[in-house]
């Protein structure tokens, strides 16, 4: 019964969003047309709008930021004070763009947009609400005071040369896949993991999406038995023999493998065939540990994954040897439908770093997901999205004038 109402009652908000989406009417044409109403779509149409341009945003979802609410467990892990261009697939790319000011240019513009946020470990930096919804929120409500509008429930088709502008082909959710045009002196491409179809034609290539920042399958010792356990660890990704890189973190063992954020970090780079070596007790040599663990290991581990590694080996020091080197063979990744992120997207190489303009589609831009360019978990990958987002609709805005 609970599960009818729930879904009864998701039912009657999708209807009330579409009712709100229908209230907006569309120009037949903008200055800039953003495609994507995300975290970098709505950044893109704030700057962009405070210059001066009119501006439209076409998003499929019934209603605008939607995905912003899911980021940080609901909380929006927003940025990172520890914001460094290398840490990207794309380094070279990433700092051409964001500049010397990233961090400031990000604490300035949700200042301006009324939010405060505060920074917790590792650099990551949260509303101070903890509420996701808090900087969606403060962003809808920016964007309309600059006049940007907002068109949700509105799928985008084909984007194609018209004249010296643009030809935006999109249909409305609620006339039964029946399509209209906006025409638009520029667009900004802002839909996330998921822009071959919107820019064929275009001339524009790119590479084919795949999840990151997710949990791996893996294989190893009781998986079962430890489901749901959690440790910290010092984890090396090894590749024949050779290690590719290592996080530091925390880990949650499942029964299909392992999760937590630093085996996110390393399913960047992770493959089928890779060892994952685990230390569970980094910064305590095995001398020390072996010592400290004389009678039980249950004061330096969890005592469920102490009581695993002692049924393993057999003996308490064995054990501790195990948790200074315990490792899993990687299958894959895994509960990918809940990936983070997804790198691919619109090849770099294609669009001027310093305005986001494809080189070869004057007027086109691209920002956030939609570009290849992804990072690690903590505030990273949102921290691109405002900035490419201000990047792009700043450049959008002054290109629709010339």
């Amino acid at each position: 019964m609970a599960r009818k109402e729930r879904k009864a009652s998701r039912g009657r908000l999708r209807t009330a969003q579409l009712q709100d989406a229908r209230q907006v009417t569309l120009p037949s044409s903008a200055d800039v047309c953003i495609i994507g109403g995300g975290a970098a779509g709505l950044t893109a149409a704030i700057t962009a709008a405070q210059r001066g341009a009119s501006v439209a945003v076409l998003e499929c979802a019934p209603i605008c930021g939607r995905t912003i609410l899911a980021t940080g467990n609901g909380r929006c892990n927003l940025v990172n004070t520890k914001l460094d261009p290398s840490l990207y697939n794309d380094p070279r790319f990433v700092a051409d763009a964001t500049g010397n000011s990233w961090l400031d240019d990000v604490r300035t513009f949700f200042f301006e947009s009324g939010l405060v946020w505060e920074e917790e470990s590792e650099g990551r930096c949260y509303p101070l609400s903890r509420q996701a919804a808090s900087v969606r929120n403060v962003l809808i409500a920016r964007a309309r005071r600059t006049g940007a509008l907002l068109a949700p429930a509105r799928t985008t088709h084909k984007v194609k040369r018209d004249g010296k502008g643009f030809a935006v082909t999109f249909a409305e959710e609620w006339q039964g896949g029946e399509q209209a045009t906006l025409r638009a002196a520029c667009v900004v491409v802002a839909t996330g993991g998921g822009v071959s179809s919107t820019c064929e034609g275009m001339g524009l290539i790119s590479t084919p999406f795949e999840p990151m920042l997710c949990p791996l399958a893996c294989e190893g010792l009781g998986l079962s038995e430890l489901d749901g356990r959690r440790a910290q660890a010092q984890i090396a990704l090894m590749r024949n023999g050779r290690k590719v890189t290592d996080q530091r973190g925390e880990v949650l063992f499942r029964a299909y493998g392992l999760s937590g954020i630093a085996v996110f970090n390393l399913s960047r780079f992770a493959q089928p065939g890779d060892n994952l070596v685990l230390d569970l007790l980094p910064g305590i040599d095995y001398r020390k540990a072996l010592s400290l663990s004389e009678h039980t290991p249950d004061g330096l581990l969890d005592p469920v994954v102490a009581q695993a590694l002692t049924n393993a080996t057999g003996s308490v020091a064995d054990a501790v040897s195990m948790a200074k080197n315990l490792r899993y063979s990687v299958l894959g990744a895994t509960e990918i439908e809940r990936a983070q992120v997804r790198r691919g997207g619109l090849q770099t190489k294609q669009f001027d770093s310093a305005t986001l303009e494809a080189t070869v589609t004057p007027g086109l831009f691209a920002c956030g997901e939609a570009l290849d360019v992804d990072g690690p978990c903590g505030g990273y990958n949102l921290a691109w999205a405002w900035k490419s987002g201000m990047v792009a609709g700043a450049s959008a805005a002054e290109r629709s004038r010339a």
